[in-house]
């Protein structure tokens, strides 16, 4: 689906240095518009990117050809719940039960396969780039990149610890601490199938967990949870290890407190939008498995 950003110039420059320090595009991106079709156009006409603006041009970045598309992906009907969208990303509530893409026998009932239902309902083909994935029975916000441009910037952002998400999760006991900070390297348990991870202090990869107790009951407590790595299974194996499993973790803890999966929510995002930089907060709502732990 193209894609085309447009700039009203105000000043004397050249078109290279215009999309660094205004647009804060890297090298790799200008790349990419230099040798793609019409990648660069000044007042309608193709310009290399050593050519000067001057006040009053009109500059188009075409940042998405015609005809790139997630064609690979089945169209399936159903219902989605769109948290936020415009031309350059899309963030849904993904229900717990379902993948976020096709894989080990499921390519036709994940969330992309969805998604490119409810695009085909709308008449647009987007490559659809997923910023970050939920595991199947994790409920919540899931953020897309519609273009290359929103993935690689987004990309970049998480990797400044720019983007962040949020996640609510009930946890089995008594935490005697509000709040709290996990930093323990993690990996596969050898052989696991489904796969298992867990604490290895040897050959672990590095992983941060941060929790904070937003209310006590008896027997368990709902966090507030932020990460600022994303291994598989992390924030189930970190409050595992500390002796808080989650409430219904098959895999970490035991099925209980009246949840059929892992008591996990991706609750909000904020990031900085990759073309317009503003600042986006989006909150998906809280699940119906969860409201027993709100009150």
């Amino acid at each position: 689906m193209k894609r085309i950003l447009t700039y009203q110039i105000e000043e004397n420059t050249t078109i290279e240095k215009f999309l660094k320090a205004k647009l804060g595009f890297s090298r790799k991106q200008i790349s990419a518009l230099k040798f793609r079709e019409d990648g660069i156009r000044v007042n309608g006409k193709r310009r290399r990117v050593t050519e000067r603006l001057l006040p009053g041009d009109l500059l188009e970045l075409s940042v998405e050809e015609e005809g790139k598309s997630s064609s690979q992906l089945i169209p399936t009907e159903g219902t989605i719940s769109v948290l936020y969208e415009d031309e350059d990303l899309i963030v849904v509530n993904k229900p717990e039960g379902i993948l976020v893409h096709p894989s080990g026998g499921h390519y036709q009932d994940t969330l992309a396969n969805l998604l490119m239902g409810y695009f085909k309902k709308k008449g647009e083909v987007p490559v659809l780039r997923s910023i970050g994935r939920l595991d199947k029975d994790t409920s919540g916000a899931v953020l897309f990149a519609k273009t290359k441009l929103a993935a690689a910037r987004l990309s970049e952002e998480r990797e400044r610890g720019r983007y962040e998400k949020e996640y609510l999760a009930v946890a089995e006991g008594y935490f005697a601490e509000k709040t709290g900070e996990i930093h323990l390297p993690i990996s596969q348990v050898p052989g696991s199938s489904p796969i298992r991870m867990e604490v290895n202090l040897t050959d672990g990869k590095k992983a941060h967990t941060y929790w904070k107790v937003e209310r006590q009951f008896q027997n368990a407590a709902l966090l507030r949870v932020h990460i600022t790595t994303g291994r598989t299974h992390q924030i189930r194996v970190h409050l595992a290890g500390i002796g808080h499993p989650l409430l219904g973790d098959p895999l970490y803890g035991k099925t209980c407190g009246g949840f059929s999966r892992a008591a996990l929510h991706a609750w909000k995002l904020i990031l900085h939008h990759p073309v317009t930089g503003e600042k986006l907060v989006i909150e998906a709502a809280v699940p119906g498995d969860f409201k027993e732990y709100e009150r």
